[in-house]
């Protein structure tokens, strides 16, 4: 690429992180438009920044988000882009904003108000959902699965039984989703319109994705005691289907049944299916804690009629006292008595229970802790599907295993906020504010189970590549300026459950296509992202 003579933006005196995996070392960066366009000595730039001292790196890609369900409350991404976060990987878990029918449009309207989002939905099909996104901006590159729940949602199909019609309806809404330019679809098997899913149906849906060169990522039936059973599932889908595979957040929970050696078994399936030939890889987390829907423990007849039928249901004593004994199905720990391990994330109801234990929340209403988990979920009326929990999920030993394996790229798994107003007090956890950080702070500068280069590798060029975004996750001639520059030895977050809604320090500045969005540490108000589609 010919340079030009004076360039937009020199980065000069760097440590460059390259997000190959290679080592560290000292260059200048010179950006014209939206490009990165010289390395090594560069020409002089209308802005100059002096990075000595500091940490430059491609910016971040996040491979499992679900900022989808905050963005159009939050178009600035205050929480992820100030961590240096440039790309995200949307529409996680088979739950999307669109597309959406007549059928859908409440369920839909629903989920976005419990986010913050008092606007109304225009849209319908899923490329009229992403002219929306670009319409008024977005700070940080959007690419977008479709969820398979949100089209089973959108064509009336809510049980295990789906006729013929059903079928080509949903794989018609997938098609058009894929000309819009959806990397894929993803499923969320553990909750209620996924749990209901055949994998004859699935197979079907995963193939409208092969035929389009697109992916099938999955947060799989189950994590724990069939774990094995699950991934064997994931794996025939996508051979199926034709499709490259991403297994969302493969883990196991801590004291949750699965068979010895659950997790290093679900990862052999996985490698060796890779070797086999099939195009798989996953993803994880940076917390020992993780977010989960609080529906997820409820067994799906009680959902079988639709979120306001079970919130009534859920009123009444007797059905109460059969479901202490059919819970056992999901963070399957809280059946054992562990609900000092749970947190209430987003009661739009009882907002002052948000943040709390179930634990807590039982002593200061003063009552049973399933009662308290009940009328919780009651009160939510049509709304109970979106209600969140937050859980303490996993031990050190296993972050580490999922963190450092090779074929795990590093996400969040979660959704940009905001450090005031209603969507603060929504997403009241950490998980938004620095789970991007925690990375580099916990994982790398503390317990050193990472390298900085291999962190950097496994945040930004290997997802980077893992979902064919061209020109992204490399600090490279040609490639996009999507760039953080950080203090790798002062950054630091100060978010607490506590506390939550706190920016970490550290973050010096951030480019999005060459538009500086953050500078020493604040935001400037661009939204310089784009929506990036599949390319055939």
């Amino acid at each position: 690429m010919t340079a030009p003579s004076r360039l937009d933006l020199a980065i000069r005196n760097a440590r460059v992180v390259d997000g190959t995996g290679e080592e560290p070392r000292r260059c200048d960066i010179g950006v014209a438009g939206d490009r990165i366009v010289q390395l090594g000595r560069v020409d002089a730039a209308e802005q100059e920044l002096d990075a000595r001292g500091l940490v430059v790196s491609p910016g971040f890609v996040d491979p499992h988000s679900h900022s989808d369900w905050t963005l159009h409350s939050n178009r600035d991404a205050q929480s992820t882009i100030r961590q240096g976060v440039t790309t995200e990987i949307v529409g996680n878990c088979g739950i999307t904003n669109a597309p959406v029918s007549g059928q859908s449009l409440d369920a839909a309207m629903g989920r976005m108000r419990a986010y913050g989002y008092s606007g109304e939905i225009t849209w319908r099909s899923f490329g009229e959902y992403l002219a929306d996104v670009e319409k008024d901006g977005v700070a940080q590159n959007l690419a977008f699965l479709v969820g398979h729940s949100t089209l089973r949602e959108a064509a009336g199909v809510s049980g295990s039984d789906v006729d013929e019609a059903a079928l080509a309806t949903m794989e018609s809404l997938l098609s058009e989703a894929m000309e819009a330019g959806a990397l894929g679809m993803s499923s969320g098997l553990e909750y209620s319109l996924g749990a209901t899913a055949g994998t004859a149906e699935l197979m079907r849906l995963a193939a409208v994705s092969g035929r389009y060169g697109g992916m099938y990522a999955s947060h799989v039936r189950n994590r724990d005691s069939q774990i094995l059973e699950s991934i064997n599932e994931f794996l025939a889908i996508a051979r199926t289907g034709n499709t490259s595979a991403q297994i969302s957040h493969l883990n196991v929970r801590d004291n949750t049944g699965a068979p010895e050696r659950g997790w290093e078994r679900a990862v052999e399936l996985m490698t060796n299916a890779r070797s086999a030939g099939l195009d798989v890889q996953a993803d994880t987390t940076p917390f020992r804690q993780g977010l989960g829907m609080m529906t997820g423990l409820l067994p799906t007849w009680v959902l079988a009629d639709g979120p306001g039928a079970a919130a009534t249901m859920l009123r009444d004593h007797g059905v109460r006292t059969r479901l202490r004994d059919q819970c056992d199905r999901y963070w399957r720990f809280i059946h054992q008595g562990q609900w000092e391990r749970v947190r209430l994330q987003n009661s739009p109801q009882m907002p002052e229970l948000n943040g709390l234990t179930f634990l807590e929340i039982a002593r200061r209403r003063r009552q049973d802790v399933w009662d308290s988990y009940f009328d919780v979920l009651a009160a939510a009326g049509e709304g109970i599907g979106n209600l969140i929990m937050v859980g303490d999920l996993f031990t050190e030993k296993h972050l580490a295993e999922m963190v450092s394996h090779p074929l795990f790229s590093l996400g969040v798994d979660a959704y940009t906020s905001v450090d005031h107003g209603p969507l603060s007090q929504i997403t009241a956890n950490p998980l938004p504010y620095r789970g991007h950080v925690e990375y580099l702070t916990h994982h790398v500068r503390e317990t050193k189970t990472l390298t900085l280069a291999e962190a950097i590798r496994k945040m930004a060029g290997q997802p980077a590549a893992r979902f064919g975004l061209s020109g992204r996750g490399l600090i490279r001639p040609g490639y996009y300026a999507d760039i953080v520059v950080f203090d790798s030895d002062g950054l630091h977050s100060n978010s607490t459950f506590a506390n939550p809604a706190v920016y970490p320090d550290g973050i010096k500045l951030v480019t999005v296509n060459g538009q500086v969005v953050v500078r020493d540490a604040e935001h400037t108000g661009r939204r310089a992202g784009r929506v990036l589609r599949r390319r055939s």
